[in-house]
């Protein structure tokens, strides 16, 4: 035979309630981290592939001597040569890795008119993008979970405590044999 159930207090009951309203949204968070990430990643994906399409890759020739600069990190613009698809010398600047010399052959992108633009999006810049994208939302959400979470425990506490200062008021005189006289 099982014992018989105390009857649970209501900050017990309330404990167990944020509990799970804390759990359900942690899984709403998630989802909706899981949905930005996808949405992100289709969208980026769709435009690195509309890239490629109206982008074309070049040989072109640096310009001038391209030192490296430690500050700046590895990409550094520099002034370039090339021939484009219509057989005409252009020049333009562009990002090149450094160090580089004047003469020193580098590939550039080029739009279908010969413009110079950056390379198209590659698979990794859309993997980072998407899931930095979707780690930042869900560090945002469970900081704000967490403070929620916080809120909600603490009150729970404070309820909890003053419900055993009240029935220890009403135990006490009689456990410790010390009527209330009054």
């Amino acid at each position: 035979m099982a014992p018989p159930r105390l009857p649970r207090r209501r900050s017990d009951r309330l404990a167990d309630l944020a509990a799970w309203v804390v759990c359900a949204l942690v899984l709403v968070a998630l989802g909706a981290a899981l949905v930005v990430g996808l949405g992100i990643h289709r969208d980026l994906s769709a435009r690195a592939a509309a890239e490629a399409r109206e982008r074309t890759p070049v040989t072109a020739v640096v310009a001038e001597d391209v030192p490296l600069v430690p500050e700046a990190g590895n990409r550094i613009p520099a002034d370039v040569r090339w021939t484009g698809p219509d057989g005409v010398e252009r020049v333009g600047r562009t990002e090149v890795s450094a160090p580089r010399h004047a003469g020193d052959e580098v590939d550039a992108w080029v739009t279908d008119d010969g413009r110079l633009v950056r390379a198209p999006l590659s698979g990794q810049e859309v993997t980072f993008v998407t899931i930095t994208s979707a780690g930042t939302m869900l560090l945002l959400c469970g900081l704000g979970l967490g403070g929620l979470a916080k809120l909600a425990f603490t009150g729970v506490a404070r309820l909890r405590a003053a419900e055993w200062e009240r029935e220890w008021a009403e135990v006490e005189p009689r456990w410790t044999g010390r009527a209330s006289t009054g």
